[in-house]
């Protein structure tokens, strides 16, 4: 079901606390250093800790493998004092419970929501949980750590108390439970909101704003990447493995069609050189001239990530960009809108992007006067530094009477 909302509270630019929900398209606008990336880096800390294999740690803020690579605790809360902690959570698919009142079992649906606490010791910068609210169904569990660093959880339906411990990552370790049927009556809700926010967490894919630039011949070195990666590094090695295992290859014409919508290609050939594992790439323009992705600048290079991003996703999968516009004219741009809508429609992809393009927002607008999108699909938030923290509010648009050329000439300031 992609995930729904994304709390955050003393992270990078943003302070106070707030939970700021998430719609199939949700776009951050604003100036440089407002802090619009706060929100998307919040999601992909918490995607890559549940992401990277092996991981002891609660939260992974940087990594050789991160999709973002954040720093050290201190260099990323928001008041500089280790005293406080970092708040981070989301809201995202769906849970089905059991739940046992009496000698009576009922099965309940609802949608998770988990929210933690981290903080970090001085000396070493080792993360912890300090505490959080898990919450489904209409049930919630509060955990909270105590001095001797074990943790308890009360369950808000009965007020019974548990031991429990952390396992890798930021849920809870069933297996640190004594279960009898009553406990584990009363703590399934708790494990199924938490299986089911990471498994949203595993289908968020991130991609970043600096991208690989293109390349003569591309190496694959028998890798297979399920994702393109934070710079789009593993683009095409993912097509070129769908070349080599499919005759479909189902991805590669979408990504063409795609570029094609953008006026950017008529066709995409990924070929493998010999019996190497170096493949080329080149692109049919729309005259019908063909020429490798090296010799035709960056713009076709730095959408390409995003295009098969957009392919090789999930279905319900939550997607991140961060300036999917890079490098591209007005003219491409325009109908980028139509390509996130398209794939919000037929995989029920949730994507959410951060871009200074002022013609991606109104193309946005444009699709919804035509009827192409839900208004009630659609948010954009406007992101701006005030008193020192990131102030991010929805802007509120009337279709009839909206204008963005004049919001942007305005600095995205009190008009929205």
């Amino acid at each position: 079901m992609a995930l729904n909302s994304v709390c955050i509270g003393n992270f990078k630019g943003v302070f106070d606390t707030q939970t700021i929900p998430l719609k199939p398209i949700t776009l951050l606008i604003g100036p440089n250093s407002s802090g619009k990336s706060s929100i998307i880096h919040a999601l992909a800390a918490l995607a890559q800790t549940v992401n990277l294999p092996n991981n002891t740690r609660p939260l992974v803020l940087d990594d050789e493998f991160a999709y973002v690579h954040l720093g050290r605790f201190i260099e990323i809360i928001h008041s500089k004092n280790y005293t406080h902690g970092i708040t981070l959570g989301v809201t995202g698919g769906k849970s089905r419970i059991r739940r046992l009142e009496g000698k009576t079992a009922s099965v309940l649906e609802g949608e998770p929501t988990t929210v933690y606490t981290f903080k970090s010791t001085r000396r070493t910068q080792d993360l912890f949980v300090e505490s959080a609210v898990i919450q489904v169904a209409g049930i919630s569990f509060e955990l909270s750590r105590k001095k001797t660093g074990k943790y308890s959880i009360i369950a808000s339906a009965t007020g019974r108390s548990f031991g429990v411990d952390i396992r890798n990552g930021f849920a809870v370790d069933p297996s640190s439970v004594r279960f009898d049927p009553q406990t584990f009556a009363e703590l399934n809700p708790l494990f199924s909101a938490e299986r089911t926010v990471q498994q949203e967490l595993r289908k968020t894919l991130y991609l970043g704003p600096f991208r690989q630039p293109p390349q003569r011949r591309y190496p694959t070195r028998g890798s297979a990447p399920r994702e393109v990666g934070p710079r789009g590094e593993a683009t095409v090695t993912l097509l070129a493995n769908e070349m080599v295992q499919s005759k479909v290859r189902k991805h590669t014409k979408q990504v063409f069609r795609s570029g094609s919508v953008l006026g950017l290609a008529k066709n995409l050939s990924v070929s493998r050189v010999g019996g190497s594992d170096l493949f080329d790439v080149k692109i049919t323009l729309e005259d019908g001239k063909q020429f490798p992705l090296a010799d035709l600048g960056y713009g076709f290079s730095q959408i390409l990530p995003v295009l098969t991003q957009l392919s090789f996703a999930p279905d319900q999968a939550t997607v991140l960009f961060e300036q999917p516009e890079l490098h591209l004219h007005t003219l491409a741009v325009r109908p980028l809108a139509g390509v996130f809508i398209d794939a919000y429609k037929k995989k029920g992809l949730h994507i959410i992007a951060e871009t200074h393009s002022p013609e991606l927002f109104g193309e946005f607008l444009v699709e919804m006067r035509k009827g192409n999108l839900k208004p009630s699909d659609f948010v954009a938030y406007k992101v701006v530094r005030k008193d020192t923290t990131s102030k991010i509010t929805p802007i509120e648009i009337d279709l009839d009477d909206f204008d963005v050329y004049e919001i942007w000439k305005a600095g995205l300031s009190e008009r929205c």
